[in-house]
């Protein structure tokens, strides 16, 4: 096999020589891409990403009549590294579940208070351009509502007050990297290391949604990211 490919080498080098030989002229230079480079593509994604401050939202969902999920999240020290190619964020998530009054919820068949219902999570997260293959962007109501349909609960229905909208990085293999600690009520935190095949982020307008969606695939194609083809051979 290898013997071949070097005689493959050899009748293609011999074939070009020979076309170059019949040009009177060279042929016309490819042009590099027009659009932003990306460095300034970089630094637009990593300016969204910092602007948007706390973005806050309520969840209720159809089988837990009584509660609202109440969830604070804010993106900071977003740094995102051209050469590298690689974005880094700290995402900080507080949610608190308000319960109504009169009404008593129970875990493990044991009544909780109202420390037991608030998390404080802090995600610290990588993300490779190089790596990511699809970059979506869904209202985060479609996303928790497709979550349940493929848990087999098609049934259970979510509501998101105001919408809010996730942009989601994807990738084939748990190649997104993060560490998060987590901590319920007054006990102490949580930590724990691993990696995922999907991350992203929340806004709370579309349009800025699809900007910094539309700037990560510009990004993902200028580092060589995207669905790999398969070799045919």
């Amino acid at each position: 096999m290898e013997m071949k490919s070097r005689l493959t080498s050899v009748l293609v080098f011999g074939f070009a020589v020979a076309a170059l030989a019949q040009q009177s002229t060279p042929p016309p230079v490819k042009t590099a891409d027009s659009g932003p480079t990306l460095a300034s593509t970089m630094q637009f994604i990593q300016e969204k990403l910092s602007e948007q401050g706390q973005v806050v939202w309520a969840e209720t969902v159809s089988v837990q009549p009584g509660l609202v999920h109440r969830l604070f999240v804010t993106v900071s020290d977003v740094m995102a590294d051209p050469a590298a190619c690689t974005l880094y964020t700290t995402e900080t998530v507080d949610s608190n579940v308000y319960v109504e009054p009169g009404k008593i919820v129970r875990m493990g068949g044991k009544p909780v208070v109202a420390d037991d219902l608030r998390t404080h999570t802090v995600e610290t997260d990588t993300v490779s351009f190089k790596q990511v293959e699809k970059i979506t962007v869904e209202r985060w109501q479609d996303v928790k509502a497709q979550g349940f349909a493929e848990a087999s609960h098609p049934e259970i229905t979510v509501t998101v007050t105001p919408p809010v909208f996730y942009l989601e990085m994807r990738a084939s293999n748990p190649v997104f990297s993060g560490h998060v600690s987590t901590s319920k009520g007054n006990n102490a935190p949580v930590e724990q290391d691993g990696t995922s095949k999907m991350i992203g982020h929340t806004f709370r307008d579309e349009d800025t949604a699809n900007h910094v969606a539309k700037a990560m695939t510009h990004a993902m194609e200028l580092c060589g990211g995207g669905v790999t083809k398969k070799e045919l051979f």
